[in-house]
C-alpha cells in the first residue's frame, strides 16, 4: 500500500528505525509512524542485510530513507541512521514496534519549542504481543502518581535507575548523537547502547519531560533482541544499575559536581553543598513511597506469597 506523503527536505523530527529479518512486522510499523498528524518528519530505517522480505517492502514506500547491509553490531546501525539524520528531534522505533498516539510527534514538538530547559519527551508505553493484541500499559502507577519533572527527576533517577521507554522518547537531536554509545564503546555501553545512553543522559545534566498518554506500543515476540542476547544483556542491565548507584554515592558524598544543562548542552546550574540535604531526603521518599511493596495489592502479594511456598 502506497501511503500519501510529501516529500520533507528539512524535517523537524527523524523517526530512525533498526531492523534485521523481521520483514513481518515492518508494514505496521511503517503505518503507524506515517499515520502521525506531524507531518515535517522524516523516517529513517537502517536495515542490518535482512535475508527476509524486509527490503522488498521497504521498496513499497517511496517515502523512506533506508539502507540495507550488513553490520556487525547494533551500534554501527545507529551510527549510521545518526549520520542519515536531519531532523532536531530523533525519536527511535524498533522494526516491531510502533506508535498509538497520532498526535505523539506533535506534543512532543510543542514541549521542545516551548521548553529549552527540556531534552527529552517521554510517555506511556503499552506492550503488543507477537499477534498484534494490545496488553499492559508500562509503569502504570504514573497514571495516579506522576513521576518528577525536569531537574526533580534526578533524584528519582539515582533511587531507581529509570530508563525512559526507547520506544516513544523524542530527543534534541545533538543530545542523542554526543552520548549515544558507538563503535568506540565498550562493556555494558556497548552491549546495552539504550542503557548507556541514559547514564550519560542523566549524568551529564540533561533534563526529561512526561507527558502523559500511551504513546507507543513495544511488541513482545520470541525471536526479540533481549531473549535473543539475554546472556549478554541482563548482565548490562546489572552494570547500570551499579553505576547509577555509584553515581549518587558520589553526589552525596560531595566527591562530584552534578551541573544541569539546558537542550543546547549549557550549563544552567549545579547541585550546591547545600542541595545534597534536601536531595537526599527526596531519595529517601522515592525509595519508601515508590517501592514495588507499597505498590502492589493485597491480592496480588498474596498471589506472589502462595507461588513463593507451593513453588
Amino acid at each position: 500500500m502506497l501511503l500519501d506523503f510529501r516529500d520533507v527536505s528539512q524535517p523537524v523530527i527523524s523517526v530512525v528505525t533498526p531492523s534485521l529479518n523481521h520483514g513481518r512486522f515492518l508494514r505496521q510499523t511503517i503505518e503507524s509512524v506515517a499515520a502521525q498528524t506531524f507531518r515535517s518528519f522524516e523516517h529513517i530505517v537502517v536495515d542490518g542485510g535482512s535475508t527476509d522480505d524486509t527490503v522488498k517492502i521497504l521498496k513499497e514506500f517511496p517515502h523512506l530513507r533506508w539502507v540495507s547491509e550488513r553490520d556487525e553490531h547494533v551500534v554501527e546501525a545507529y551510527e549510521k541512521a545518526f549520520a542519515m539524520v536531519r531532523g532536531r528531534y530523533i525519536i527511535q522505533c524498533c522494526v516491531s514496534d510502533g506508535f498509538l498516539d497520532p498526535n505523539w510527534f506533535k506534543k512532543c514538538v510543542e514541549v521542545l519549542e516551548k521548553d529549552d530547559e527540556v531534552s527529552l519527551v517521554w510517555g506511556f508505553a503499552q506492550t503488543m504481543s507477537e499477534e498484534g493484541d494490545l496488553l499492559n500499559v508500562s509503569f502504570q502507577e504514573f497514571f495516579n502518581d506522576p513521576p518528577p519533572q525536569k531537574q526533580d527527576f534526578l533524584a528519582f533517577w539515582l533511587v531507581s535507575g529509570f530508563p525512559l521507554p526507547e520506544g516513544n522518547y523524542c530527543v534534541r537531536s545533538e543530545v542523542i548523537r554526543a552520548w549515544f554509545p558507538d563503535t568506540r564503546s565498550s562493556g555494558w555501553l556497548r552491549t546495552c547502547p539504550h542503557l548507556g545512553f541514559m547514564y550519560k543522559f542523566f549524568t551529564e545534566g540533561y533534563s526529561p519531560y512526561f507527558i502523559p498518554v500511551v504513546a507507543n506500543f513495544g511488541r513482545t515476540h520470541h525471536d526479540q533482541r533481549s531473549q535473543r542476547l539475554s546472556d549478554v544483556e541482563k548482565p548490562g542491565q546489572v552494570a547500570y544499575l551499579k553505576a547509577v548507584k555509584e553515581y549518587g554515592k558520589s553526589l552525596l558524598k560531595r566527591n562530584m559536581v552534578h551541573r544541569f544543562r539546558n537542550g543546547a548542552s549549557q550549563v544552567i546550574g549545579k547541585v550546591q553543598p547545600q542541595d545534597l540535604a534536601s536531595l537526599r531526603r527526596n531519595m529517601w521518599r522515592h525509595r519508601l513511597l515508590r517501592s514495588r511493596l507499597l505498590r502492589r495489592d493485597p491480592y496480588t502479594l498474596a498471589l506472589k506469597l502462595k507461588a513463593r511456598i507451593f513453588c
